[in-house]
C-alpha cells in the first residue's frame, strides 16, 4: 500500500495497492482515522501514517472487497475506491 497524501476536498488520504496486477486508488476517510485515535481534532500527518501502518492489513482488505464488489466490515467500510468518490 502506498500513501498518496491527502486530499483537502475529500477530507481523506488517497491510498493504493496492488489487486491483481492493477493499481487501485482508494481514500480513507480523516474522520475514522479520527474516531479509531479518539481525537476530536484533525490528526496529523505522522498520527495518520502510524495509524495507517499500525492498520494496513485491514485497510488494504477493506480496498480488497471494494474492489470485488463487497462492503468492508465497520468500521472499514468508510474506505472507498477513488471510483466511488
Amino acid at each position: 500500500m502506498e500513501v498518496h497524501g491527502i486530499d483537502m476536498t475529500r477530507e481523506a488520504y488517497r491510498i493504493s495497492t496492488e489487486i491483481n496486477g492493477i493499481d487501485v486508488p482508494g481514500f480513507v476517510p480523516e474522520g475514522l482515522v479520527m474516531e479509531m485515535l479518539g481525537i476530536s481534532r484533525r490528526p496529523g500527518h505522522g498520527e495518520v501514517y502510524a495509524w495507517l501502518e499500525k492498520h494496513f492489513a485491514a485497510v488494504e482488505a477493506a480496498l480488497n472487497k471494494r474492489h470485488s464488489g463487497s462492503v468492508p466490515k465497520r468500521p472499514f467500510d468508510r474506505i472507498t475506491l477513488a471510483e466511488e468518490a
